[in-house]
């Protein structure tokens, strides 16, 4: 299956996506503010539009063409396969959750995920991906002031 996939097909296809996206929220803004005046909704909707178009005419084109397959890019491996897998999910999974989970659980989860795909035991990888979260928190939460997301607990 990963042998015909072409590489450009999945990054078009992401772009496909992102377009459609950003266009629908777009179309949630107004278009038109005034008499004569161009609403919030003005540039974003024209950008949308015209992004999706090109990256619909771009995706066909990658599947008429030929290119690098996924098989080619992605590791032989299926350890090396695997912790790619868990990095790009690790990652999916902190941006979906982490306004839920707060940034401490959330990060802890996911430097848990990477730890122990790098180490492959869970007595190193639970405590070292709770303190890297903690410091993580301390640096941006207290010495940098930075807004995080936190859940009901404060954490």
């Amino acid at each position: 299956m990963m042998k015909k996939i072409k590489l450009a097909t999945v990054v078009n296809g992401c772009f496909v996506l992102f377009s459609a996206w950003y266009l629908y929220i777009a179309m949630g803004l107004r278009y038109w503010s005034g008499k004569y005046a161009p609403g919030p909704g003005f540039i974003p909707r024209w950008i949308g539009g015209i992004l999706l178009v090109l990256s619909i005419i771009a995706f066909v084109q990658s599947l008429k063409r030929d290119g690098i397959t996924m098989d080619k890019v992605l590791p032989k491996d299926k350890t090396a396969r695997t912790n790619l897998f868990v990095c790009w999910g690790g990652l999916v999974f902190f941006l979906v959750f982490v306004k839920f989970l707060g940034f401490l659980t959330a990060g802890s989860l996911l430097m848990i995920a990477l730890f122990q795909r790098g180490t492959g035991k869970w007595k190193y990888a639970v405590p070292f991906g709770i303190i890297t979260a903690l410091v993580c928190f301390f640096v941006f939460k207290v010495l940098l002031q930075v807004q995080v997301p936190l859940n009901k607990f404060g954490w």
